[in-house]
Parts: structure tokens; C-alpha cells; sequence
């Protein structure tokens, strides 16, 4: 993809809530400044933004109100795009400053928006959605359309999202799924996946491995995964907690341990543990005790043997990257304290 700083904005994020499974390139990235009423952008651009609206927005009509200035980059070179959106980013479009052309456009829609052909990607995502969650049905809440005409990088789709970050991507060339996330509960997963999550959490020095509070079989970019996490909710002061995260709900909690399993060879991706630090204090390894911490993770893991095996140390991240010509390189991180958190077969 021949750009920087376009549309960094995703209005698929903040619809769904998602990861960068879903994230679509569709706004700026300055943070709002420099926002400026619609009134005073120049009218073939908002021309431009208008036919956008109405070719794809199905009959809704779509208030645009504000505009801001961006750049992006095309063959290495630098151009300035406006992008024109309505207040609650519904509608967000960018056009190239010069040019009027439309770059991107996202529109977000209420499922009772979704008809004549939308609601042929509608039936193309719901399908989806059977085939994988044969044991439960997923009720769609949200969609939204969304159309990149930057060249090397040109997409359409239709994003149809439900509850618990979960959602389905259509191609609207093809009418079949290009990302989708899906949740599950233990007893509807395959006792393999969950015996290699498992072993993993217990090949990182966890004794007793608790269960996974939240599975999630998704597809990104042409991998298909699944991924495990137990998740423990927190409350009062955050900071006793280290690395918190917030929900969809504004709930705070952390990650005690998650896996990621490839989901074709069922073998594992990587394995994040959280220790208890509590009574620890700072320490910072050398590169031998970091590698004579890995090495023998990495053999349970993976069955490899790192002896031979090229190490690069990131000190500042507390990376160790082991690497060799023709084979998977494997990452360990450590933090602060010298416990080894996470392990990674890239």
C-alpha cells in the first residue's frame, strides 16, 4: 500500500470496537485540529463528497458538517486530502485537495437501513455466520460500508457487527467474507485447541492453568486463528495491576494469560503469561540469562532447539529475537522484572 498517513481514523473501530482485525483506513489522523465548518470548503470537493453519499448510501441521507485537512501518500510522494465527514462520523469522506477525486468513503448504517443489495451482503454475512456458529445464532446490530479507490489498495466491503466485538466482513465484488470474528464458549471449541492453549500457558512456569474466559475464532488479513484469553475484571486502583484494558462496557480488567493457535495446523502462534510482581523488584537480565530462560520455553513449545540460532536483544522492549536462515524466528519478551511474558513463532 503506497500511503502513510491517510484516514488513519477507522470508523469500523469505533462501530464494533474492534482490533485490528477489522480496522478500516476511513478518517484522519490529526486528532480533529484545524476542523473547519462545511460552509467553508470549497464546493468541488463537497460536490464530490455529495455524489459519494448518494451513490453509495442507499437512500439514507447523510448530513455532512465539518472538514479537515490531511495528507497521504502516493508513489512516495506527498499529497493533501480533505476529509469532509458529519459530526458523529456516519459519513466520513476523503477527496484529494486538488483533484476532487473521492478517496475513501464509510458510511455506517441501522440495520434497518440494509436493503435492495446491502441486504444481499447482509444474507452473505448471516451465512457466515452459521457455518461457523452452527450452536448459536448471531443477531447483527450495526454496518457499514466502506470503499478505498487509492491505487494498489482499491476495496469494498460491507462490515456487519454484533455484540462481543463480533462481526463479518463482505466483499461486495464477490459476496464472500473477507474478515470476521466470532466468539465461542468452551464446551463448543475442539478439546485440542484448548489442550495446546493449555500446555502453553504451562510450559511458561504457570502451575495451575485457570480456564479461558473468552475465545474468539477470527480471520484477518487471509490468517484464520484462535484466540484465547482468561481475562480478570479489576477495580479501585488500576495501577496495582500494571497494563489494564477497558471493554466495550468501560470495565477495566486484565489479561492474565492468552493464546493464539493457528487454526488450520492447530500449532500455536504465541503464548502471554502474567506473573505476579508484587514482591519482586527491577531486575535486568544479560543476553545469557535471557537465553537460558528461552531456550528451554521454546523447546516445550515448539520442540525447537535455539542453540544454533542467531539473538538480537531489544533492551528498550525487552525483546529477544532469535533467528535463522530458513526457519521461524522466535521472539521472547521479558519485562521489568526479568519474568519472561510472552513467546512468539513468527
Amino acid at each position: 500500500m503506497k500511503m502513510n498517513t491517510l484516514l488513519a481514523l477507522s470508523l469500523v473501530c469505533s462501530l464494533f470496537a474492534a482490533t485490528p482485525a477489522m480496522a478500516e483506513q476511513a478518517g484522519g489522523n490529526n486528532g480533529g485540529t484545524g476542523i473547519v465548518q462545511y460552509s467553508d470548503v470549497d464546493q468541488k470537493l463537497t460536490e464530490s463528497a455529495e455524489k459519494a453519499i448518494e451513490q453509495y448510501g442507499n437512500g439514507k441521507a447523510f448530513q455532512l458538517e465539518e472538514a479537515f485537512k490531511d495528507s497521504y501518500f502516493v508513489d512516495k510522494k506527498k499529497k493533501e486530502n480533505w476529509i469532509i465527514q458529519s459530526k458523529d462520523r456516519s459519513a466520513v469522506v476523503s477527496v484529494d485537495a486538488v483533484s476532487g477525486k473521492v478517496l475513501t468513503i464509510s458510511l455506517s448504517f441501522k440495520m434497518d437501513e440494509v436493503t435492495d443489495e446491502y441486504a444481499s451482503y447482509l444474507k452473505a454475512a448471516q451465512s457466515a455466520a452459521e457455518q461457523f456458529r452452527k450452536n448459536a445464532e448471531l443477531v447483527f446490530t450495526e454496518a457499514h460500508f466502506f470503499q478505498n479507490n487509492i491505487a494498489d489498495n482499491k476495496t469494498e466491503s460491507m462490515t456487519f457487527g454484533a455484540k462481543d466485538n463480533q462481526f463479518v466482513q463482505i466483499d461486495t465484488k464477490t459476496n464472500k467474507p473477507l474478515n470476521f470474528r466470532f466468539t465461542y464458549k468452551a464446551a463448543d471449541v475442539e478439546r485440542k485447541i484448548i489442550s495446546v492453549a493449555e500446555q502453553a500457558v504451562k510450559s511458561m512456569g504457570i502451575d495451575k492453568v485457570q480456564p479461558f474466559t473468552n475465545i474468539e475464532y477470527e480471520k484477518y488479513e487471509g490468517r484464520e486463528e484462535w484466540k484465547l484469553a482468561r481475562k480478570i475484571e479489576v477495580k479501585g486502583d488500576f495501577r496495582k495491576n500494571g497494563a489494564v484494558m477497558i471493554d466495550e462496557n468501560n470495565r477495566a480488567f486484565v489479561v492474565e494469560a492468552a493464546a493464539t493457535i493457528e487454526a488450520k495446523t492447530g500449532k500455536l502462534i504465541s503464548i502471554n503469561v502474567k506473573p505476579t510482581t508484587d514482591n519482586q523488584k527491577r531486575k535486568s537480565l544479560t543476553k545469557e540469562q535471557g537465553v537460558a530462560i528461552a531456550k528451554p520455553i521454546a523447546k516445550k513449545l515448539w520442540g525447537v532447539d535455539l542453540s544454533s540460532y542467531e539473538v538480537k536483544v531489544n533492551k528498550d522492549w525487552g525483546d529477544y529475537t532469535f533467528s535463522r536462515k530458513g526457519n521461524a524466528s522466535i521472539v521472547a519478551k521479558f519485562d521489568n522484572f526479568g519474568n519472561l511474558v510472552r513467546m512468539e513463532r513468527k
